[in-house]
């Protein structure tokens, strides 16, 4: 399931269009970073002393972890798919930075329901695992084009050419949480109580996208590595 806007068009021609645009008095900077929004390539170019202007696109990374949604703890993985386009303020014309933008993102968790001491529990009705033949589902972020505001450190403006590194950790608002789940029951289950359970479930999802409706923040921490032509 994909939340959000399909068409990654609109950003990736600003991004190309920004890159293209900002002079040629002033070299590029290629690089790779890495960090909670996995692995990025990254393109940034400065405009002056105090402006730099930055694009990336996620390359590749994936994570892992379990997460607990109204009691019930589920394996989770995501791919951070996202390009972003930002806007580098270094006020004392020195490493340190202050930037800001927008991100499109597509961050969507795969999630598979792991029972807490051998039991589920949707809508208050407990059921043991044996009950459930598999449970699974998906939770997204409403907003597709993500705001993002950070701090940074870097010396990609300051050199000439060659190797530089940068460190960055800011906040992206993802909008409100969406789910979805899917259930099989177990063989154990007759028709009436498969019925049942669904409809708990039916009604456990409302509640997820019930408490999800306040804005959600990613936290982004990144280290980078570019070279400057």
């Amino acid at each position: 399931m994909k939340f959000g806007i399909k068409s990654k068009t609109p950003l990736v021609l600003l991004i190309g269009l920004a890159v293209s645009t900002a002079g040629h008095a002033q070299k590029a900077n290629v690089g790779i970073t890495t960090g909670t929004l996995g692995t990025s390539i990254e393109l940034s170019k400065p405009i002056n002393e105090y402006v730099s202007i930055r694009a990336d696109m996620h390359l590749a990374g994936s994570l892992s972890k379990n997460v607990t949604l109204e009691g019930n703890s589920y394996a989770a993985t995501f791919t951070p798919d996202t390009k972003s386009l930002l806007v580098d303020i270094h006020p004392f014309k020195g490493a340190f930075y202050v930037t800001g933008g927008l991100v499109q993102q597509d961050i969507n968790f795969k999630l598979t329901g792991k029972p807490g001491s051998g039991s589920f529990t949707f809508n208050g009705t407990g059921y043991e695992s044996g009950e459930i033949g598999s449970f699974t589902g998906t939770a997204g972020f409403n907003k597709s084009t993500a705001p993002y505001l950070g701090l940074g450190w870097s010396n990609r403006a300051k050199k000439s050419e060659g190797v530089a590194f940068s460190f960055e950790a800011g906040v992206m608002d993802i909008g409100s949480t969406k789910a979805d789940m899917s259930v099989v029951c177990g063989s154990t289950l007759s028709t009436g109580e498969c019925s049942t359970l669904q409809s708990n479930v039916t009604s456990e999802v409302a509640k997820i996208n019930s408490s999800g409706n306040n804005n959600a923040y990613y936290p982004v921490v990144k280290l980078g590595i570019s070279y400057r032509f």
